[in-house]
This record gives structure tokens, sequence and C-alpha cells, in this order.
């Protein structure tokens, strides 16, 4: 944590227009007015009324003060109702400050968590659209990591669960400096005019929050896979809306793009590189490329392109060409792909969930084989279970490298120490090289490296290696396969690397989570406006979660589709699960049924999620899942 920012902020666009509220004897109002040299323009209020005020004569000292120095004081007020206030409704405020705040005498933690969330209400309607909130709560009342000690959950005010009813989120928390303001004396032990403890003390900074809405990848897959695209008008396809497209403007500087963009100047350096545009399709078809080995996918984890009921392939294939291409272009604005579906026939239709399915037309290209290496980049889709650092979309770099016999350990050889350099690079441009390297063969793992080669399965004549993320478990940021020749026609043999660009990003940026890749808040984009990467400042601090089950039968005889389920958890709370898990499951012998329950996790990592609205999510989960699902709900 950093000191409390208040003093000495830099104000030479315009003046802060500040709001204090439930001071008590004004003497922060005072102190802070002192200290802004007339660069704020205070307005400051407290509950009582000014006939107490008055009979208190270092309380009326300050409001004397402050008057003299064009602050304006209103006595009366009531934090929680700020619009019933004329005065309120002169302009927005810049920053709006409650410190301490407390429903007086030995009011519970109920209480008090009721005037915060009343108090964020009102202050959503008098607050400028890229104002501040600053809440200074006593040691460990907020209820986040930041306090020290940290009380339990229950036990504390629940301060970002409250913030998030009225849509807004904890963006820092500082150490409150109560010695940092001269003349200051906080007050109002048990209602009294007493001072009480701050050592401990945090002020929390609440900003607003974007809109909950769906993630732009999950609104794209939707799209994509909807039963019955001929129904579907150019208008829905267009995920681009205009607070989408605002983003993806900023595609040149988005960090997976930086980060791809260093990624093959390293291997430029190394050889001749010849890049490709992604003309491919995002559609492809049951067996037309799911028979090559470097194309194996498990049927489980693609996301399946159904035609129209009474359709044939070959014309729902027709009908998703346009819509297809409105995708393309709408991710692609982010990845640098371009548009261009053909469509084929077959019995379904699928998402690409590799850009190696994209070699095929490469290789049968007269001029190819080639000594240049081939680089295509773009989307690829997925399907997963939930989780923070697996993704149903992300961007995957293909590097294609063709060899003569014999020559396969040299190629690989560089490939592997290119991107050992390429890593090692980074880590320390974007960490100032506070993290070990270390990059190892046939699986020897060490818990601090960022990545290792281990060989992980083979193919008949070609092997497949994979960098592991330590962070991420068993995922894989990439892969490189050898086809050897004779498994082509010709006698030459391929080196196939893919990235997953996304998660190699989360890994050398500090981000926690692949949802921050795809939000929309234009605090993510700034961070990286200047084309440098770094270590990623989150904007969005402790974020509240919550915790639901759900059980249901499983009929008789029925397989439970569990990647399934994960996918519609999903699509209902539009993103915002960062966790499911099973804690439950028997067999009723008498009826034969299944009984599951999981617990679901909810939390978003850059907008204001409320309890309520997970409860919302949470009861139209359950109208899915039995719709969806074979299933009973309990």
């Amino acid at each position: 944590m950093q000191p409390d920012p208040l003093l000495g902020e830099d104000t030479a666009e315009k003046p802060l227009n500040i709001l204090l509220v439930g001071e008590g004897n004004f003497s922060f109002s005072a102190a802070l007015c002192d200290a802004s040299h007339g660069e704020y323009r205070i307005t400051t209020t407290c509950y009582d009324d000014e006939d107490r005020i008055l009979r208190q004569p270092f309380a009326w000292g300050n409001v004397q003060q402050l008057r003299s120095r064009g602050a304006l004081v209103h006595f009366g007020v009531d934090a929680t109702s700020l619009t019933d206030y004329e005065w309120s409704s002169a302009a927005p405020y810049d920053r709006v400050i409650f410190n301490f705040p407390h429903c007086g005498r030995k009011a519970g933690v109920k209480k008090n968590r009721e005037l915060l969330a009343k108090f964020f209400q009102s202050c959503a309607d008098v607050l400028s659209q890229k104002g501040d909130i600053h809440v200074a709560l006593c040691q460990g009342q907020g209820g986040t990591p930041a306090d020290h000690p940290v009380r339990e959950w229950h036990n504390s005010w629940q301060v970002t669960a409250m913030a998030a009813k009225a849509g807004f989120i904890l963006s820092a928390v500082h150490p409150f400096g109560a010695s940092e303001y001269n003349g200051y004396q906080c007050t109002g032990y048990k209602s009294q005019e007493k001072s009480f403890h701050v050592s401990g003390s945090l002020n929390h900074v609440f900003t607003r929050s974007l809109p909950l809405d769906n993630l732009i990848p999950l609104d794209a897959i939707a799209r994509l896979t909807e039963p019955s695209p001929s129904t579907i008008t150019e208008g829905d396809c267009d995920i681009s809306t205009e607070r989408n497209k605002n983003f993806l403007k900023k595609d040149p500087c988005h960090p997976t793009n930086l980060l791809n963009e260093e990624l093959l100047a390293f291997f430029e350096r190394r050889m001749i590189i010849k890049r490709l545009e992604d003309t491919f399709p995002l559609v492809y078809e049951n067996g037309q490329s799911q028979s090559s080995p470097w194309c194996s996918v498990m049927e489980a984890n693609l996301y399946h392109v159904p035609a129209k009921t009474g359709e044939t392939a070959s014309q729902g294939s027709h009908n998703l060409h346009e819509m297809c291409s409105h995708e393309q272009d709408n991710l692609g604005n982010r990845y640098g792909a371009r548009d261009g579906y053909q469509g084929q026939n077959s019995s379904f239709s699928y998402l690409r969930p590799s850009l190696t399915h994209c070699i095929d037309p490469l290789i049968k290209d007269p001029l190819f084989p080639s000594s240049s290496l081939h680089v295509l980049s773009g989307p690829v889709f997925k399907r997963c279970l939930v989780s923070q650092c697996t993704m149903p979309v992300f961007l995957e770099t293909l590097l294609v490298l063709s060899y003569q016999k014999g020559n396969v350990e040299a190629e690989r050889q560089v490939v592997m120490d290119t991107i050992e350099s390429f890593v090692a690079s980074r880590l320390t441009s974007v960490r100032d090289g506070t993290e070990s390297l270390v990059i190892k063969e046939l699986g020897n793992q060490d818990g601090k490296n960022i990545v290792c080669f281990r060989k992980n399965i083979s193919y008949g004549g070609h092997q497949t290696m994979h960098l592991s993320s330590t962070a991420c478990d068993d995922q894989a940021i990439g892969q490189i396969m050898n086809v050897a020749p004779g498994q082509l026609v010709g006698d030459f043999g391929l080196l196939l690397v893919t990235f997953n660009i996304d998660l190699l990003a989360m890994r050398l940026l500090d981000l926690t989570d692949w949802r921050l890749l795809w939000t929309a808040d234009d605090r993510f984009a700034q961070q990286y406006k200047t084309r440098r990467l770094a270590a990623f400042q989150h904007f969005s601090l402790y974020p509240p979660h919550y915790v639901h089950d759900v059980s249901f039968w499983v009929e008789e005889g029925s397989a439970f589709d569990e990647l399934e389920f994960h996918c519609i958890v999903r699509r209902v709370s539009k993103g915002t699960v960062t966790k499911i898990s099973l804690q439950d499951r028997f067999e009723n012998l008498t009826t034969g049924k299944t009984s599951l329950c999981y617990r679901i996790t909810y939390q978003s990592c850059d907008r204001a999620l409320s309890y309520q609205a997970a409860a919302e999510m949470q009861m139209g989960l359950r109208d899915e899942l039995q719709r969806c699902l074979n299933v009973t709900l309990r």
C-alpha cells in the first residue's frame, strides 16, 4: 500500500470539486482546505444541526475558518440521501470523502453495512463519471486482505460488497495518515465528542465500474454457435457495440499484440519470416482436418456450429458465411486477423480449435517448402472447464518451419533457443529480472521456472513438447510438433510451433485472470498505450465473491456432460464464475438416479458484482440447466 495521496495531488488541469460528508468537528475539512492552498473547491457537511455545532467552540472555529476560505458548509445533511439537497445538484463532485462512517453508539456490523450501501447509492447520483469515493475505516472494519489482521468476512463491514451494490469497485487502499492533516482531531466515539483510535486505519478509494455486460469472446461464441444462424441479422452479428468498438480500436497497443510482435521479432533475428494473413475460416467441418495428427483435438473440446433444423449441412455452412465474417472481423480487430469464410459440406461444423487446422493450404502451395519460417496469428476456440487460467477464446500464433531429412534436431534447437531468449528477455524487461528462468528438457521442472520443455506424446514419427506454465497447473502456453518426412507429400518434414499468447501474457505481466485481457475498461488499455510491456496494475482490488450451490438428479442411464455444464455456467453468468467444484455425489440405489452437488463461486475481476446480481444469475442457471441438460433440480 502507498501513502494516502490526498495531499499534494496534482490539480493543474482544474481544481477538484470535493464533497465531505459525516464531518464531526470539521477539523479534517479545515486541514484539507489549508493543505490545498485554494486548489480544491470544498463543500463540507455534517449530520448534526447548526445549533449543536455552535455549542462546540473547536468545531465552530473550524467552520468559521472554512467559510473564510471560500468553502461551503452545510448542516443536518444525511449522507445516504445526498440528492435531497438542492446544493448537491450544482455540479458533479470529483471526490466524495466519508471518514469513519458509523451509525452511532453500539450499532452492529449489519447496520453499518446498510449505512455504507445507502451512502454508495447516494454517491452514484452526485459523483462525476471519473470521480472517486474515499472511505476511511478503522482497523479490520473493511474486511479486505489489506487489513492487518484480516477480520472474518461475516464480522466485517464488507465494504467492497456494499460498494458493488451501487456499481463501484475498490481501486486503491492507503494507510489513513491522520498525522498528515495538521490540526485534525477525530471525534465521535459512542456518538460523543471523544476521539477514538485510528491506528491501522485504512483509506479505501472506490471508482465507477462499467456495467456488468457479457464478455466480448463469450458474445462471439454465442453468436457463432447459434442454432438458427439464418435468423440472425447483420446488426445482431456485429458484436462490436459502441462500447466494445472503443476497446477494440486500441488493439495495436493491446499487450497480447505487443507480446506477439516481440516474439516474432526474436525469431526474425535468427531466420527469414513470412507472415501470413489470417484469411482462413473460423469454422471447419467434421473430418476436414481432424484426420491429421497435428490437428487432433478431442471432440468434447470443439464448439459445434449446427445447421438450422430442416436445413442441409451445406446450406447451413452457406448461411454461416456472412455471420462468421462479422465475428472474425471483430475478434480480428484485436488480433490483427482478417475475415474470409469459405463454406464446406459436412455433417456438422465446429469453430477452429487451433491454427494447425489451417496448414493444409500452405503445404499444398507449389512454392512450399521454402527456407522461410511461416507465421500465422489469429483467434481459436476451445470448450474448457471454468477457471481463471483456461480461456474459451485466445490468440494463437503458429510457426511453420520446413526441414530436410536429418536436420530436425538442429532446427528444433534453434526454435527452443529462440523461445528461451525471448522469455528471459521479457522477464528482464517486464519484471526487472526478479524471476529466475531455467528451461529444461524432458520434464525436469522447477517451481520457480516460468516455462520448461517436456516430452509429452508421440504419434508415429513425431513428438510433441509442451512449454508448461507452472502457475496454471497443466496448461500449456505452447507446443512443438515434429511432422517427420514421409508423413507428407515430398521428402521434407515440418516443425509446428504453437503459442497461446494470452496465457503467455498472463504469466509475463502478472495477470491473474484471462478475463482481464478482454476488459472494456479503459484503465487496462491506458497501461499499455506507450507500447511498453510492464507488470499489470490492478484497478479492481479484492473484488467480493459469492458462493452458491446447485444440486440435481441425473436420470438413470444418462451420461452427465460436465464440460457442457461448465459451458452453461460460463454463459449464464456472463463469465463471472471463477470456480466450480463438485461437493457431493451419491447414487440412489432404489431409483438408479445420481445426485450431484456443485459449488459455484462468482467473482468479477474488473466490474462491480453485487450479491443480488450473482443470486439472480444463479436462479437463471437453475432454469437453464433444466432446459439444456437431462437433470432434475433438487
